[in-house]
């Protein structure tokens, strides 16, 4: 074992592919920090509307650590079930405008948990191609059949559909893809979905809080809000706490309380960030999350100064090989700006990148600084 451990971390080593921690220190929010000894802004971040700092989020935390214990000491089915985690349901359900709404440990857990559950060896998936690795991972153990079709090709996606036996259909997507920053053809998805007879889960993650009258999501966004079979998302990204869930109908959502293993074998949540989360629904729904959303999108159109094809809050910087990724990173670096590489296998060979993530949390000044440094430098 130790012979393949070496030969694995030199085969990375030797191709420019070793993962390494490193220590973010926050300046009191997770958009500004040290790294290496470097005061820098942080374009890395999911807190795409700064809410991991915000007061109302951090008292709801406070109070709930006062009032509960600090663990919930026991999974869901046991005794980790509590009226903090029951409030947040409740309100994400209301949310999201469904029946019902379940709580999960991570977005990851979430997916793995929900797919699996859903999906057999009488179900087929479809999947696209850049979809996130938690849904790849969950089809995967679900042991359905998996057909992944071409990014946002929709076409490809009706031919698959239409040449399914299957007892079951089961169409996945993100809608909005965490590395190339687009959104899903939902409009048309959903179409094919109902031709076809397949049923549609989105994930939400990186759209929840940010699009949609309430920040509920693409889905809301694009006026086809309640028309998935479930909505998935996560607290961990633009809302700034941690976990994920999942809404639809209530019989849905009982039927994965007795089957999703990453929710049935998993200890519960703390109180504390349940608290922290149900506070960051009520921020996103009111004006103060509308005033938030105007302002990142204020922020996306500086960028297409200089990125034209800014479309999202995460603005993928293509530069195609590991070196030249590595410098444009370091320069930023340099003036203070931190943009982390992503690199194979996290995006297809060829196409290393900047992820450059905005924020309603910057300021004017930090995005004027950036696109005036992405504009001199080599």
């Amino acid at each position: 074992m130790n012979d393949f451990i070496k030969k694995e971390l030199d085969e990375l080593a030797s191709a420019g592919l070793t993962r390494t921690l490193r220590e973010f220190i926050p300046d009191g929010s997770a958009l500004r920090g040290t790294i290496n000894g470097r005061r820098v802004v942080n374009f890395s971040s999911n807190s795409y509307l700064g809410l991991d700092s915000h007061p109302g989020l951090k008292k709801a935390a406070a109070a709930a650590l006062e009032k509960w214990p600090i663990g919930a000491s026991a999974s869901r089915l046991i005794t980790g079930s509590g009226p903090w985690v029951s409030e947040l349901e409740e309100k994400t359900a209301a949310w999201k405008k469904r029946e019902a709404a379940l709580y999960f440990g991570s977005g990851y857990g979430a997916n793995v948990g929900i797919i699996a559950a859903l999906a057999d060896r009488d179900t087929d998936l479809f999947l696209d191609k850049l979809d996130h690795a938690s849904i790849v991972d969950g089809a995967v153990l679900s042991r359905a059949k998996l057909n992944r079709y071409r990014h946002n090709d929709t076409a490809e996606l009706e031919r698959l559909l239409k040449r399914s036996t299957a007892a079951r259909k089961l169409v996945v997507t993100d809608t909005i893809f965490s590395m190339d920053g687009d959104s899903a053809p939902l409009e048309d998805i959903v179409g094919l979905c109902k031709k076809y007879d397949a049923l549609l889960i989105v994930d939400e993650a990186h759209a929840s809080g940010v699009f949609g009258k309430t920040g509920a999501g693409m889905m809301e966004e694009i006026g086809l809000a309640g028309r998935a079979f479930l909505d998935m998302g996560t607290f961990s990204k633009a809302l700034g706490v941690s976990g994920g869930y999942v809404a639809g109908d209530r019989a849905t959502i009982e039927y994965l309380i007795n089957r999703a293993r990453s929710f049935i074998f998993t200890t519960a949540t703390p109180p504390m960030v349940c608290a922290a989360c149900a506070a960051a629904i009520e921020v996103v729904m009111t004006g103060e999350g509308t005033h938030l959303r105007e302002r990142l999108q204020e922020h996306i159109a500086t960028l297409r100064a200089v990125i034209p094809a800014a479309a999202t809050q995460i603005v993928p910087l293509i530069l195609g090989d590991i070196p030249a990724t590595r410098a444009k990173y370091e320069a930023l670096l340099e003036k203070g700006l931190l943009a982390l590489p992503v690199r194979p296998p996290t995006v297809p060979t060829g196409t290393s990148r900047l992820r450059i993530s905005l924020s309603a949390g910057h300021t004017d000044e930090e995005i004027t600084a950036l696109v005036a440094t992405l504009s001199t430098i080599n």
